[in-house]
C-alpha cells in the first residue's frame, strides 16, 4: 500500500515521491493539523479526510506576517530587504552571501517543510490531491471538479513566485513515483510563464468568481485571473522585458533568467490580463472592490485587517484569531521590521503635496495639527508607529527618552531606531486586535488598480479611457483618494517616468509591509538605489509640551549590492547533481 512520499531533496520539485510520509489531520478548514501517518487509500476513502489533505497544500500559502515559522528568512517581511525598512539580523545587504548558504539566509526557500509557503511541498501536495481524489465515493463530481482547480490554483501561486525569485523553472505536472528518473532542466522563462499562465485560465474555467462565508479561504477565479495579472505585470517588467540582460551568463544566454529582448506585446498581454480581471469583477456586480465609507483611516485598516472584507482577492490563514501575545507584534516588540525615515517621508501631505522637512508648516507639526488631527496621508498612521498616536491605549512616546523612543534601552531602542516602529497588522494592540479573526491578505484591489494604472503608462495610454471609461489616473486615484488625499492630476504628475516613480511611491505607501517594495525595487532594476539610499533617522526631543524634530544619518550601516542578486540561487547541491539545472547569472 503506498504512502505519501517524503521531498528527498530539492530536485527543484521533483522529488514528489510516494514512499513514506506524515500526513496530518485537523478538523476544519486550514486549522493547524495533528500528526499522523496514513495510506493515500486512507486518505481518499472519505470526504472528511480528503479534506484534510486540501487543507495540506492550503497551509503552504505564504503568509508574511512574523511567527517563529514565518514565510521568509528569520520570519522577517520583504520590505527588510527593501529600502523601507531594516533589521539587524539580514546579512543580505551587507554583502555576506553566496550560493552556498543555501536558503538559510534568502528571502525565499524552494524548499522548506518547516516554513510556511514552501512551494516544492505545497506542489507535491496538490498534485497527489489532484491525481487521488477521483477515489472519493462520497464526493459529488462537481465538488470534485471544484477541489481540483482549486489546487492547480495553489500550484500556479507557487510558480508565480518562483518565477519572480528565480526566472524560468523546472515544470512538474505530476506527483513522481519513487521509481521515476528526476531529470529536470530548466525551461525558458516564456515557457514557464506560458505554462503558469494556462494552469490559471484551465482553473478559473472550474471556480466561481466568489466563496460563500463557509468556504472563505478557498480559490476563486478571481484569484487565478489576479495572480494571472500579477505575473505578466511583473515579467513586462524591465528585470525581464529588456533589450540587455541585468547579468551575463548562461542562464541569461539560454533566455532562463530574461525574455532575451524587449516587446511591448508583454505589457499589452498584462494590460488584456487586467481588464479581463475587471470584466470578470463587473459581470459578478463588482463584487471586489476598495473600501472607501468616507472614513479614511478605518476604510484603509478594514481592507487589509478585517477578514471577509470585499477588497481581499485572496488571504491567507495560520491561525484562527489574533492573541495579544504574538503573531505581529514580533515585528515591533523583537525589532524584526523596522521602518526607516525614508518610507515616512514617502507619506504626502494632507493637501496631496510631498512632505518636506525643510517646510517650516510641516517640521512644527509634522504628524498632527494643533488640534491633535492627523495632517499626513491617513495611511501613515496605520502602516508605522509614530510619536503621538493612540498605541496601547495611550498616545505613542516615539521620543528620545519616551517609552517607544531609542536611547531607552537597547530592548526599546531596537524597535524604532529611526524614529518609527512597525504598526500595520498590530493597530492599537489588544484594544483592536485581541481575539479579532485573523487573515494574511495576498491580493487585494488596490493591486489590480495600481497595476493596471502602471500598465496603461508604460504602454503611452495614461490618459487614454478604457473600455471602462477609466484612464490611468483614475485608476490611480481609486486608490489615493481613499487615504483622504484630493486627486492626482496630469497636470501635476505627468505620465511616463514622472507617473511610474508616483506608482512606484503609492505602492510603497498602500503595500508598506505586505512584501510587494522588494518585488517592485527588483522589477524596476532598483537595486542600486535602495542600497545607496542613506540610511536616514527622525531623532525627536520632547521640549516641555512640544517636541523638536532633527535628521541625521546613520554613517555606520552600508549597503552593498551586485547586480546577479536580482535573481536568487539555485541550492549549489542540487546544480553539482548534473541533472541540467544550470545556475543563475552571477552565482556560479
Amino acid at each position: 500500500m503506498k504512502t505519501i512520499g517524503k521531498i528527498i531533496s530539492l530536485g527543484v520539485l521533483a522529488v514528489m515521491t510516494i514512499g513514506c510520509e506524515d500526513l496530518k489531520f485537523g478538523n476544519n478548514f486550514l486549522e493547524k493539523p495533528v500528526s499522523d501517518e496514513v495510506s493515500l487509500d486512507t486518505v481518499f476513502s472519505s470526504k472528511k479526510y480528503a479534506d484534510q489533505a486540501l487543507n495540506q497544500f492550503y497551509k503552504t500559502l505564504p503568509d508574511y506576517l512574523p511567527a517563529s515559522s514565518g514565510y521568509h528568512y528569520e520570519a522577517l517581511i520583504l520590505d527588510v530587504f527593501s529600502d523601507i525598512a531594516y533589521t539587524s539580523r539580514l546579512s543580505w545587504n551587507h554583502g555576506s552571501i553566496t550560493a552556498a548558504d543555501g536558503g538559510s539566509k534568502f528571502p525565499y526557500q524552494l524548499t522548506n517543510k518547516n516554513v510556511t509557503g514552501d512551494p516544492t511541498f505545497g506542489i507535491r501536495k496538490a498534485y497527489i490531491y489532484l491525481e487521488n481524489v477521483d477515489k472519493v465515493p462520497d464526493m459529488s463530481d462537481e465538488e470534485k471538479k471544484v477541489r481540483k482547480a482549486e489546487a492547480k490554483v495553489v500550484i500556479a501561486y507557487h510558480y508565480t513566485d518562483m518565477i519572480r525569485y528565480y526566472g524560468g523553472m523546472p515544470w512538474i505536472d505530476h506527483a513522481y513515483k519513487a521509481d521515476e528518473t528526476f531529470l529536470f532542466p530548466r525551461l525558458t522563462l516564456e515557457e514557464t510563464v506560458s505554462k503558469t499562465v494556462g494552469l490559471l485560465d484551465e482553473a478559473a474555467k472550474d471556480l466561481p468568481w466568489f466563496t460563500t462565508d463557509a468556504e472563505y479561504g478557498h480559490m476563486t477565479a478571481a484569484v487565478a485571473k489576479a495572480l494571472k495579472f500579477r505575473l505578466l505585470t511583473f515579467v513586462a517588467s524591465p528585470l525581464f522585458n529588456n533589450t540587455q540582460a541585468y547579468y551575463e551568463g548562461q542562464a541569461s544566454t539560454d533566455h532562463l533568467a530574461w525574455y532575451g529582448d524587449y516587446q511591448e506585446s508583454r505589457w499589452v498581454a498584462a494590460l488584456e490580463a487586467g481588464r479581463e480581471f475587471l470584466r470578470l469583477n463587473k459581470q459578478n456586480g463588482d463584487y471586489y472592490r476598495v473600501e472607501n465609507t468616507g472614513d479614511p483611516r478605518e476604510d484603509y485598516v478594514n481592507g487589509y485587517f478585517t477578514k471577509g472584507n470585499r477588497e481581499v482577492v485572496m488571504a491567507s490563514f495560520r491561525w484562527g484569531f489574533y492573541t495579544a501575545s504574538n503573531k505581529a507584534y514580533r515585528m515591533y516588540d523583537q525589532g524584526y521590521g523596522i521602518p526607516r525615515s525614508n518610507h515616512a517621508d514617502m507619506f504626502l501631505w494632507k493637501d496631496g503635496s510631498k512632505f518636506d522637512w525643510n517646510n517650516p508648516e510641516h517640521r512644527a507639526h509634522p504628524f498632527f495639527d494643533e488640534s491633535g488631527k492627523p495632517n499626513r496621508d491617513i495611511r501613515l498612521y496605520e502602516t508605522l508607529v509614530v510619536n503621538g498616536d493612540k498605541w496601547q491605549g495611550r498616545k505613542a512616546e516615539v521620543y528620545i527618552g519616551g517609552r517607544e523612543g531609542y536611547g531607552t534601552g537597547s530592548n526599546v531602542g531596537s524597535k524604532t531606531q529611526f524614529g518609527y516602529g512597525f504598526r500595520k497588522f498590530i493597530r492599537d494592540k489588544k484594544n483592536e486586535m485581541d481575539k479579532k479573526p485573523y487573515s494574511c491578505p495576498l491580493v487585494r484591489m488596490p493591486e489590480i488598480y495600481l497595476s493596471m494604472a502602471e500598465v496603461m503608462n508604460q504602454l503611452g495610454q495614461a490618459s487614454t479611457d478604457d473600455e471602462f471609461g477609466m484612464n490611468a489616473y483614475d485608476y490611480l486615484n481609486l486608490v489615493h483618494t481613499r487615504a483622504g488625499l484630493p486627486e492626482v492630476l496630469a497636470s501635476e504628475v505627468p505620465s511616463g517616468e514622472p507617473l511610474l516613480n508616483y506608482l512606484l511611491d503609492e505602492r510603497a505607501r498602500e503595500f508598506g509591509q505586505e512584501d510587494v517594495r522588494h518585488h517592485d525595487m527588483r522589477r524596476y532594476r532598483k537595486g542600486d538605489e535602495w542600497a545607496t539610499r542613506p540610511l536616514e533617522i527622525l531623532e525627536t526631543r520632547k521640549v516641555g509640551n512640544d517636541f523638536t524634530y532633527t535628521i541625521s544619518v546613520r554613517d555606520d550601516i552600508k549597503y552593498l549590492w551586485y547586480d546577479h542578486w536580482y535573481l536568487l540561487p539555485f541550492p549549489v547541491a542540487e546544480i553539482n547533481k548534473k541533472y541540467g539545472l544550470i545556475q543563475n547569472p552571477g552565482w556560479e
